[in-house]
């Protein structure tokens, strides 16, 4: 038998319904209600200061106090663990960069996916990275450094700012690629270390951002050879970049925003859309050009689209470099 709800009763229920998906409408239109708490995965540096400066920009469309926190640690896995077992509910971000999603998942156990565990709301910023010699060493060009590595294997050294990061990989790729062999000595103090090291002359090379060597090749200490990224740099315009010596890979680096999995499609969209506008703020511009780094905007998706298959490539690579996790 069919029962059917007294008229009044039906009236009353669709009335519920419809305030119902009234104030879930109003709900998601008004996100955020509360402060938004952006989680680094490193210290003082390049990428807490524009996280900080990119996010100040976003706090004035979004109309919360948007607060930043450090949480250094195991190459960025600290933070991204961290952020992936928030709720999703848009209070809770992480920025973090591609090393991160591309290589530190195979060089260690991992309680989370990059894959699986959080959703890409955009990428901003791109590092340059550049291999440079010390000036008292013999080699004028990389073509003549090459030659030299071929002919005396394992004795160039250079100083990177860690093991597995993008500069390392990219070296220990062209060594694979040039059937040579070198020898990086990763610097835990970050890349200023590294670069001391070069400039002591404890190593004869050194593969980091133009910022951190810069100064040094202005004034003739260092100099360099081979820019590691996809595109030259305008203080080293006469250094040919990685990809223009023929190589099919990159060092190149992006930071990027992302957020736990699940978080709702309309709250990314919005943050995607308020922080496109925010990647527009002149006192952001400014910052990106103290720090050497180059301002881009890559949408979520399209950054995903980008990553993914790196962060595959990437496990063959590291495999072959004995880094993989034990």
């Amino acid at each position: 038998m069919n029962h059917k709800l007294p008229r009044t009763t039906r009236w009353a229920a669709a009335l519920s319904l419809a305030v119902l998906a009234t104030s879930a409408a109003h709900g998601q239109e008004a996100y955020p209600t509360r402060p938004v708490h952006v989680i680094v995965g490193a210290t003082a540096g390049a990428l807490d200061t524009m996280t900080r400066n990119l996010f100040k920009a976003a706090e004035k469309e979004l109309g919360q106090p948007i607060v930043v926190e450090n949480k250094p640690g195991a190459g960025q896995a600290l933070a991204f663990g961290v952020v992936t077992a928030a709720k999703p509910d848009g209070y809770t971000l992480g920025v973090t960069t591609t090393s991160l999603l591309t290589n530190v998942p195979h060089m260690m156990k991992a309680q989370f996916d990059v894959l699986s565990d959080a959703v890409d709301i955009m990428a901003f910023c791109r590092y340059a990275q550049v291999l440079a010699v010390g000036a008292d060493t013999p080699w004028k060009t990389f073509d003549e450094l090459i030659a030299w590595a071929k002919k005396n294997p394992g004795k160039f050294q250079y100083a990177t700012s860690g093991t597995g990061n993008a500069m390392h990989i990219a070296m220990e790729q062209i060594a694979m690629q040039e059937g040579i062999e070198w020898t990086a000595i990763p610097y835990r103090g970050g890349g200023g270390d590294a670069v001391a090291a070069a400039l002591g002359g404890i190593t004869a090379g050194v593969a980091q951002s133009p910022l951190e060597v810069g100064a040094h090749v202005k004034s003739g200490k260092l100099r360099p050879l081979l820019i590691l990224t996809d595109s030259r740099v305008a203080d080293f315009p006469d250094v040919p970049t990685i990809l223009e010596k023929g190589y099919k890979f990159t060092a190149s680096t992006y930071m990027s925003v992302y957020a736990p999995k699940g978080l709702p499609e309309p709250v990314r969209q919005k943050l995607e859309d308020v922080l496109r506008r925010a990647a527009q703020d002149p006192d952001y511009l400014k910052g990106a050009r103290t720090f050497g780094l180059e301002p881009v905007f890559i949408a979520g998706r399209e950054y995903e689209a980008y990553w993914k298959p790196k962060h595959h490539e990437m496990k063959g690579v590291i495999t072959k470099l004995g880094l993989q996790a034990k």
